[in-house]
């Protein structure tokens, strides 16, 4: 039996028989079930403990005169026998209260540094007192985060949750760093986690994985995409300097050319919008600088000029350094960023004496012009002054490899501009030809295959006079042409154009075809300088002039005086 309260009501027990020795079942191994031992349930809640035994006529005293009790923990009793736990012994564990009152006392307040004292047994700061569940009385517990011993003075020490020793395999920050702090810890969450909004112990990712993915792709491409640009811009820088150097671009500016940027170039014709003309060099596009100034902008097309040519376009911006005259068009400056120089012009608004004298079936807007004697001879006469300056007024020659129509320029008043110095050459003073064969296959007919802009100025001198083109009606050469009528009873007359065939003009046309004829000489030592042609053109308009009635015969000697010629032709 037992029993276990001071008041008496509580006992209980169990009943084992053991009606001889051979029946006692207390060391197989099956446990007490009531032959020689039995067990039973304690409740909770009890002051005492006390055992006793009540044996009536209970025959196993003539073997077995001693009775045994023990208490052990319940749930390791089980499968052990009475004999087995008497020898080894059971756990045992004590469930235990302090009950001077009862219950837990009431908090003291606060003590030194805010530390909250317990009266009676908790005395430790950080302790706390928790009222007994079995039976009356209290224990006390360390607070949270800390350990130790509530019941002594600083018994209870902060507890460094952050260290490995005490977390073992459980990190107690999830994606953060642990950080120590007194009576707990707190967690920094780890670059690209935030804290998660229930248990402030957890870091979850910013981004999910798929996101963080995407995010992370999307990075590297960026970052792929800024070194290969920037590798691009210093290889497109590089580029330039190499240009810029190609074309000597330092000599260039020594010369007082001004260089322009290739953006500059874009926003002068304004993303190359205006095309104002075409050729097998490229394209020439209308712009503006400055104040409103007009320009025309030279653009090579690298994939239409060859190797041979590309060298043509820093041989122009060379040329044409060398030239300061009204009837040449002025080459206001340049772009080396290119392969091959861009070339910035003045603009000329009514085209080339081509575009005047023929149209232009490619451009709407450019229509034929009903040119007078008068205007052609001013054309004639200040084409042939640019060319003999290019001849005599410099420490150079300059020989125009490419003298056509298409190559004079006209400005609002007909003024001639004599453009295009791609193919131009220099020569020695000395010499006034060279060898080499260029220019316009049209401009040099293959009997007249001999080089010298003398031969293609004499075909201009034909277009003004006859309005027909170098090649024309199919394939007829119209100075091969012209020649032959010229040596046929004069009957070049017949290809003079209609429209300058009155009595007064007749007479100057001749003059100015003795000119051509002369110009289209094959021997080229009877050909006659430029000077000599610009000469007799300019007697040729005297003679018209007075014919005409615009100059007094007074007049008409000065002239004579300044061009002292008969208005026959020698030889140069």
């Amino acid at each position: 039996m037992l029993s276990g309260r001071d008041n008496g009501t509580y006992s209980t027990g169990c009943i084992s028989y053991c009606a001889s020795e051979s029946e006692v079942k207390v060391g197989d191994g099956k446990g007490c079930t009531g032959l020689g031992c039995c067990q039973t349930s304690i409740a909770g809640g009890l002051s005492y403990i006390a055992f006793y035994f009540n044996v009536d006529n209970n025959p196993s005293w003539n073997y077995s005169p001693c009775s045994y009790a023990m208490i052990s923990k319940e749930d390791v009793i089980g499968n052990m026998t009475f004999a087995r736990r008497i020898e080894r012994g059971a756990p045992l564990v004590l469930d235990w209260a302090i009950r001077n009152n009862g219950t837990c006392p009431p908090a003291l307040s606060s003590g030194e540094n805010g530390k909250q004292q317990q009266q009676a047994a908790c005395v430790s700061p950080y302790s706390y007192c928790l009222n007994a569940t079995n039976g009356p009385g209290y224990f006390c517990n360390c607070s949270d985060g800390y350990a130790g011993n509530p019941y002594v003075s600083n018994g209870c020490k902060n507890v460094n949750e952050c260290d490995p020793s005490f977390y073992k395999e459980n990190y107690p920050c999830i994606g953060g760093k642990c950080l120590d702090t007194e009576g707990g810890f707190k967690c920094k969450c780890n670059f690209g986690r935030k804290r998660d909004s229930k248990n402030s112990h957890i870091c979850q990712p910013v981004l999910a994985k798929p996101a963080i993915v995407v995010t992370a792709t999307t990075c590297a491409i960026s970052v792929l995409s800024i070194i290969f640009l920037f590798l691009h811009m210093e290889r497109e820088k590089r580029k330039l300097r190499e240009f810029f150097k190609k074309n000597d671009g330092q000599l260039l500016q020594s010369m007082g050319i001004k260089i322009f940027k290739k953006k500059t170039i874009e926003k002068i014709t304004n993303n190359y919008s205006t095309i104002i003309g075409k050729g097998g060099f490229g394209l020439v596009y209308k712009g503006t600088v400055g104040n409103d100034q007009k320009v025309a902008v030279k653009c090579p097309n690298p994939i239409s000029v060859d190797t041979a040519r590309q060298n043509d376009f820093a041989n122009e911006v060379s040329i044409q350094s060398q030239i300061s005259h009204k009837n040449v068009v002025r080459l206001l400056g340049c772009c080396l960023e290119t392969n091959i120089p861009i070339l910035v012009y003045e603009f000329i608004p009514r085209g080339s004496l081509y575009d005047v004298l023929h149209g232009n079936g490619d451009d709407s807007n450019m229509t034929e012009h009903k040119l007078s004697l008068d205007v052609r001879l001013g054309i004639a006469i200040e084409s042939a002054e640019a060319l003999a300056y290019m001849h005599s007024s410099a420490s150079q020659k300059i020989l125009h490899g490419d003298v056509k129509s298409s190559n004079i320029l006209l400005d609002e008043n007909f003024t001639p501009k004599v453009s295009d110095f791609g193919i131009s050459r220099l020569l020695s003073i000395e010499k006034d030809h060279t060898k080499f064969v260029i220019g316009d296959a049209n401009y040099m007919d293959p009997m007249y295959m001999k080089t010298g802009q003398r031969v293609t100025f004499g075909v201009v001198l034909l277009e003004l006079i006859t309005g027909k083109k170098a090649r024309y009606e199919g394939n007829e050469s119209l100075p091969l042409n012209f020649v032959k009528s010229y040596m046929t009873e004069s009957r070049a007359r017949e290809m003079f154009d209609k429209e300058l065939m009155c009595t007064e003009e007749v007479n100057c046309l001749e003059m100015i075809g003795d000119i051509a004829v002369q110009c289209l000489e094959e021997d080229v030592d009877k050909r006659p300088a430029m000077k000599e042609v610009s000469e007799h053109l300019h007697l040729a308009r005297k003679e018209f002039m007075q014919n005409q009635g615009k100059i007094s015969c007074e007049e008409a000697d000065e002239i004579a005086i300044d061009f002292p010629l008969s208005h026959q032709l020698s030889p140069a």
